[in-house]
């Protein structure tokens, strides 16, 4: 099986420390990080030590230049989630996008909208959703033990 090509734009906590940490374990069998976007020089310098054969960007605008990718993470600060996720998705890239998936339900559903009427991938990564802790908070609240839910 051909290994899916893969672009991380941020190389801060998520980007390098959860998604590149996985990428980078032997546990990886479907992706290769093939390029690697940071503003910071040495943070790109370290990429292109760890991913073997990455080439690194300053900006995710020279993605666009591109013809090989397969899916883009974006893992950049929090408040460039929405405009580079919906830039990237306006250029027809498949994009796994890091929490917050925006800031308001609109910019959501318009994310949603443009990844649908291009026939695009368009994920929200939820690594908690099968962590333990978590199981055991949706079954705990399931059972009824601690009462009505008000807030989250």
């Amino acid at each position: 099986m051909k290994k899916l090509n893969l672009a991380i734009i941020g190389q801060g906590r998520s980007g390098k420390n959860i998604h590149g940490k996985y990428y980078r374990s032997e546990s990886n069998l479907y992706y290769d990080v093939k390029y690697v976007v940071d503003a910071d020089e040495f943070r790109r310098k370290v990429s292109e030590e760890i991913y073997p054969g990455c080439k690194t960007f300053a900006r995710y605008e020279e993605l666009f230049a591109l013809d090989d990718i397969d899916l883009v993470v974006n893992a950049s600060y929090s408040e460039m989630h929405y405009p580079i996720t919906k830039d990237l998705l306006l250029h027809g890239f498949n994009v796994l996008v890091e929490k917050p998936f925006a800031r308001s339900r609109y910019e959501c559903d318009e994310l949603i909208k443009i990844a649908e009427d291009k026939g695009l991938t368009l994920a929200v990564f939820q690594q908690t959703f099968y962590a333990p802790f978590y199981l055991f908070a949706k079954e705990l609240v399931a059972s009824g033990k601690i009462g009505e839910l008000k807030q989250v």
